[in-house]
């Protein structure tokens, strides 16, 4: 550990654990008789404020869901736009929205740069 100090890679010795409950909690660690295990939340990039909601409930869901919860506040979401916020490509989110629509699930209506979504299920 002393040669992380030497390059100058962390202040002080020590001081990690302490700073790191601060900041996120101590539910961000998690103790084993091996190993220690830390998970941080990791900060959401959104597109407008009920997309930003609307990431929220689907942790845990399906890309699918995902998607249908998404599309449902946001009609006229972007593939580009969906990319981001479901943390895909482009390619992966066009190849969800093709499943989707072969299905039936959701339906384009307009054009690529005027049109929007219309989900046809509840979910």
């Amino acid at each position: 550990m002393r040669i992380f100090k030497d390059v100058e890679l962390v202040e002080q010795l020590g001081s990690g654990i302490p700073r790191i409950s601060q900041t996120y909690g101590k539910e961000c660690f998690k103790f084993s008789e091996n190993f220690t295990r830390m998970s941080f939340p990791a900060e959401q990039k959104t597109v407008g404020k009920t997309v930003g909601k609307t990431v929220g409930k689907t942790v845990g869901k399906t890309t699918t869901e995902k998607l249908i919860l998404i599309l449902k506040d946001k009609p006229y979401a972007t593939r580009e736009e969906l990319a981001e916020i479901l943390n895909l490509s482009i390619r992966g989110v066009e190849y969800q929205l093709k499943k989707m629509k072969e299905s039936g699930i959701i339906v384009r209506k307009g054009g690529r740069k005027d049109g929007y979504w219309i989900v046809r299920i509840n979910k």
